[in-house]
């Protein structure tokens, strides 16, 4: 009995978990590892410090959005410096899972717009997922 009552409780949950549009934050990260993306140009505003692969910045809470529904502010195309931590470096993405103009990076960038890109001629706020790797 007890084990078609937890197989019934998994069932419930993994219907239900679909339906949660929630962003997740991308956790505490120690501070000599990976990058840190910065809101405003000039390593200014929000900060965000990565140490591991995001492959969709609109599913990562963070300061940009459309709507003042907290809820669905994100880091995504919201990117406008990033700083390299020493032995890091990072792969930016202009689309979800590593796709569409693409940049590597192994030192700070203060100004996204100034490297041109695929969005309106730079990168600056227009990226939407990240790979970070050691060197």
């Amino acid at each position: 009995m007890r084990s078609a009552i937890r197989a019934l409780a998994l069932a419930a949950v993994a219907l239900l978990l679909p339906a949660c549009d929630t962003r997740d934050p991308l956790g505490p990260t120690p501070v000599d590892q990976g990058i840190v993306i910065f809101m405003h140009a000039g390593f200014r505003g929000s900060s965000q410090q990565i140490a591991a692969d995001v492959t969709d910045l609109d599913k990562v809470e963070g300061p940009c959005g459309q709507t003042e529904d907290e809820s669905s502010r994100t880091w995504n195309d919201c990117i406008s410096s990033v700083r390299v931590l020493p032995g890091w470096r990072a792969t930016l993405y202009g689309d979800r899972n590593f796709r569409g103009g693409t940049i590597a990076i192994t030192e700070d960038v203060a100004d996204l717009g100034a490297l041109t890109g695929s969005c309106s001629g730079s990168f600056n706020d227009c990226i939407s997922s990240i790979r970070v790797s050691r060197r």
